[in-house]
C-alpha cells in the first residue's frame, strides 16, 4: 500500500537555525531514509553539517547557506530550484517549517492524477509540555492542541515534478508577491499562500489533476509563545491574526488568479 520513504525529499527553510532542534529530531524519527535539503536564509549564521548531525540527522543531507537574505517566499523557491538543479532523487517533496514537527512521512500509493496529498495537522499553542508528548500515535488525531485539515504547503506531499514547475511559476510572479508582502506590516502566512498558489497553478496548468485528502495527522504546528519576530519579520498579534490572515489570503488569491489569466502558468520554452 505504501512506497518507501526514500522516495521522499524533505525541504526545510530556516532563518533561526536553533529552531532546527525542534524539526530535525522529529524528521529523523519518521523519515530517516528521506533526503533532507535545508535552505538557511540567514547570512549571519552559517549552518554546518556538524550541527545538523549533532541534533540527530544521519541520512542524506544538502545544506544551502544563502549569502543574502531572500525572504521566506524566495527561500522556498530557491530550495525547489536547488532540488531540480542538483537532480536530487525522489518523486515527492514535503516542506517542513524549522520549528514544527513531522510525525509521519509515509508516501501513499495514489493515482497518477493526484498531485498532492493533504493530511491533518495538530496545532500546539497553549502548553509547552505538549511538545514532549508529540508522538507518531497522533496519526489518528491527538488529545493535545487542535487537530484539523492542513491546507498549507508545509506537511503536504507534493509530486516532485509538480513542485518544480510550481517553483518556476512562483519565480515569474515573485516581484508581485514581494510587492504585496511588503504592503503588510506583519509576517504573512507563507505556507497557506503557497498552497493557494499551487492550487491555482494546477487548476489552469493541469486541470485533469487534483489533490486528495487523507484523514490522518502527519504534522504538528508549534505556535507557542508570542515572539515579536519570525524570519526577521514582525509577527501579527494573536487577537487580530484571523482577520489579518483572511485579508492576506484574499489579496494573494486575486494576484494568482490574475497571473493565471495572463497565462503565466505556461512552462518557459
Amino acid at each position: 500500500m505504501f512506497n518507501r520513504k526514500s522516495d521522499l525529499v524533505i525541504a526545510i527553510t530556516t532563518y533561526d537555525i536553533d529552531a532546527l532542534r525542534l524539526s530535525i529530531p522529529a524528521v529523523r524519527r519518521c523519515a530517516r531514509d528521506a533526503t533532507l535539503v535545508i535552505h538557511n536564509d540567514n547570512p549571519g549564521a552559517e549552518l554546518s553539517r556538524d550541527f545538523v548531525r549533532g541534533i540527530g540527522w544521519r541520512g542524506a543531507l544538502h545544506i544551502i547557506n544563502e549569502k543574502n537574505n531572500l525572504g521566506e517566499f524566495e527561500s522556498r523557491i530557491a530550495v525547489l530550484e536547488y532540488i531540480d538543479r542538483e537532480k536530487i532523487p525522489g518523486n515527492w517533496i514535503l516542506f517542513v517549517d524549522d520549528d514544527d514537527a513531522l510525525i509521519d512521512a509515509t508516501v501513499p500509493n495514489v493515482s497518477a492524477s493526484s498531485f498532492a496529498v493533504v493530511q491533518n495537522a495538530t496545532t500546539i499553542s497553549d502548553n509547552i509540555t505538549d511538545i514532549f508528548k508529540i508522538s507518531p500515535k497522533w496519526t489518528a488525531g491527538s488529545e493535545y492542541g487542535k487537530t484539523g485539515a492542513h491546507f498549507d504547503i508545509t506537511g503536504t506531499l507534493v509530486r516532485r515534478d509538480v513542485a518544480i514547475e510550481f517553483a518556476h511559476f512562483m519565480r515569474k510572479v515573485l516581484p508581485e508577491i514581494k510587492k504585496i508582502e511588503h504592503g503588510f506590516k506583519y509576517r504573512v502566512p507563507v505556507g497557506a499562500i503557497m498552497w493557494v498558489g499551487l492550487k491555482t497553478f494546477m487548476r489552469v496548468r493541469y486541470p485533469e489533476m487534483s489533490a486528495i485528502y487523507m484523514n490522518q495527522t502527519n504534522y504538528v504546528s508549534i505556535k507557542l509563545g508570542r515572539a515579536a519576530q519570525k524570519y526577521g519579520v514582525r509577527v501579527v498579534p494573536a487577537t487580530s491574526a484571523r482577520t489579518f490572515n483572511n485579508n492576506v489570503i484574499k489579496k494573494f488569491t486575486e494576484m494568482f488568479e490574475r497571473a493565471a489569466a495572463q497565462n503565466m502558468v505556461a512552462v518557459a520554452q
